[in-house]
């Protein structure tokens, strides 16, 4: 059972951010296709509409959410600023995902110790980043044990200034 919640972990941060390189990914076509902007209170309703917490960084002055979701309930939000339309392909904005499976925290938890990433402590949450490509930073929470959290910033080390900052929780 743990080798299949570190394998279902590891999927989903090969497909979320191991890929990431200095310019910033595209987002998948998945989500550039659904992406929409989506008022205070769309974000205040997912949770119920997608059946788990959804983790973003609240309100940010002059800046748009974008919501995307796929059929496994994973949930991107975007803060989009400077004009930007829902469903740019430009990864140059804060974006905050919520990926459910089964044994999300113990997957996390078990990553922090794999070489190239560095450990991150957030209150009762674990995480990692990789040292090499230090644009995402992953977290599960005890309190939501098959919730994963991935924070993008594309700024080098900008993901962990937010995780820091404490912005990052559920939805009201």
């Amino acid at each position: 059972m743990v080798a299949i919640a570190l394998i279902a972990g590891l999927t989903v941060w090969f497909v979320t951010g191991c890929s990431r390189d200095d310019t910033g990914p595209a987002m998948t076509a998945a989500f550039a296709s659904d992406a929409a902007i989506v008022s205070e209170g769309e974000v205040d309703s997912l949770p119920d509409r997608v059946g788990h917490e959804v983790f973003w960084a609240g309100e940010r002055p002059a800046s748009e959410v974008e919501m995307s979701d796929d059929d496994a309930g994973n949930i991107h939000l975007r803060y989009l600023t400077g004009g930007a339309a829902a469903g740019s392909a430009a990864q140059t904005f804060l974006d905050v995902g919520t990926y459910p499976f089964k044994g999300a925290f113990r997957t996390t938890r078990a990553l922090t110790n794999q070489p190239r990433l560095t450990k991150v402590k957030f209150g009762k949450a674990v995480g990692f980043y990789d040292t090499d490509r230090p644009y995402s930073v992953i977290l599960a929470f005890p309190s939501q044990p098959d919730l994963q959290i991935e924070v993008y910033h594309p700024k080098k080390g900008g993901a962990l200034d937010v995780v820091r900052s404490g912005d990052i929780v559920p939805v009201p």
